[in-house]
């Protein structure tokens, strides 16, 4: 998928430039839902306004970034000059929660203090209030912007930003900043292809895969990606998980899922951002195979329980990254075993890999059973791999799970 970053001016009063926002779009309507891309998309946006450059983008005025608040705590953000940067903050996408919420003003007070500038959307406000005392700026869209609202921002001494301006409407006259395309146009900057990331961090990610012998070894390496890092602790800490203590250092975290699960793991949450904007609908399926695939070797192979689930996860990276699958995963050094399952019927991980597109298929079904014998589908896999009904329902029903769990990340 081809993306396009633009910049448009933030403009005052007078009309002189105040700042821009810098965004990042699809350069075609893909039809996908906004609320899943929306989060890894200001991600994806700041890593590369960073790329970019900040001072470069904004000609050393400040550059806005649009970001849904439970994004900051991914800490994309960290990667931005905080001098030349501003942030535009809408309700979280993924829930919030007492303690989303809690971490979320915590990062705002510290960016605060580095001297980001807060434009909070009146959404936002009209959620939390208190965010108010965290703000630079309230947003107002066009549509909402009315003079009673207004005013009541106001009178609290912050400015106001009027933006979505793009049918030459009436703009409220307390408004202290506009932004739209009866304003000040958007200028477009560059097309970025998504596939080269993917290929980049899968290639450096097996090469640690082959090299690295302990745990510690990872965690040297994670640690030096605040995204990665941000990323591990989320899931290592979230429900799936269930555990009694917290874990607070990437150090505990590779320890806890040991040498083999840290691989499987930190490969999926470095492709996660851009494979689920790629293609959510398609990376879900992958996780799901990969679980699904990993959850049946423990049964049938253990020996083979990591390739399994690498044959799960790069089983759709054809229609991700529109490459050969086999041969790419050749040109990147990835076991010879894993590659034959998609060359040789013969391979055991191939009928593995035929199980779990069918229960990765089945999901609805599935997910409304009552009971084992009411999924036919699953009782065919059942009796095909020699592992019981409720046993293929129960990793049926984790992979979901998972994939969800990983998505959201």
């Amino acid at each position: 998928m081809e993306l396009i970053a633009h910049r448009q001016p933030i403009l005052g009063k007078s009309g002189e430039v105040f700042a821009y926002e810098f965004t990042v779009s699809q350069a075609q309507d893909t039809g996908l839902p906004p609320d899943i891309l929306e989060n890894k998309l200001a991600v994806i946006t700041m890593r590369n306004l960073a790329e970019y450059g900040i001072k470069k983008v904004g000609d050393g005025k400040r550059v806005f970034v649009k970001a849904p608040l439970d994004a900051l705590l991914i800490k994309a953000h960290e990667l931005l000059a905080p001098q030349l940067l501003g942030l535009k903050l809408s309700p979280a996408k993924v829930g919030t929660g007492k303690t989303v919420y809690s971490k979320a003003i915590a990062v705002i007070e510290k960016l605060k203090m580095e001297e980001v500038v807060v434009a909070s959307s009146y959404e936002l406000v009209k959620q939390h209030p208190d965010i108010l005392q965290h703000s630079d700026i309230v947003e107002f869209d066009i549509q909402e912007a009315d003079d009673k609202s207004i005013q009541k921002i106001k009178v609290v001494g912050l400015k106001v930003l009027v933006s979505g301006i793009e049918n030459g409407e009436k703009v409220p006259q307390d408004a202290d900043l506009l932004q739209g395309s009866s304003v000040a146009p958007a200028e477009e900057l560059k097309r970025i292809k998504i596939a080269p990331y993917l290929k980049s961090t899968l290639l450096r990610l097996l090469v640690l895969m082959n090299t690295a012998e302990t745990p510690a070894e990872f965690a040297k390496v994670i640690e030096t990606d605040i995204g990665l890092s941000a990323k591990l602790l989320r899931f290592v800490n979230s429900a799936y998980f269930a555990l009694r203590k917290s874990i607070k250092s990437i150090e505990q975290a590779t320890v806890y899922f040991g040498l083999k699960n840290i691989k499987n793991f930190i490969l999926v949450l470095a492709m996660n951002d851009y494979a689920s904007v790629e293609n959510p609908v398609l990376w879900r399926k992958a996780l799901i195979r990969a679980k699904v695939m990993e959850e049946l070797a423990k049964l049938l192979i253990p020996e083979r329980e990591s390739e399994a689930y690498l044959v799960g996860l790069f089983s759709l990276l054809g229609e991700l990254l529109e490459v050969d699958v086999p041969d790419f995963l050749v040109e990147v050094n990835v076991d010879e075993f894993v590659v034959s399952a998609f060359r040789d019927k013969d391979n055991p991980l191939a009928k593995l890999l035929e199980a779990s597109i069918v229960l990765e298929g089945q999901e609805d079904y599935i997910k409304e059973a009552k009971k084992a014998e009411d999924v036919k589908p699953l009782i065919s896999v059942s009796e095909s791999l020699k592992v019981s009904p409720d046993e293929v329902l129960e990793i049926a029903k984790k992979s979901y799970t998972f994939a969800d769990t990983i998505i959201h990340l």
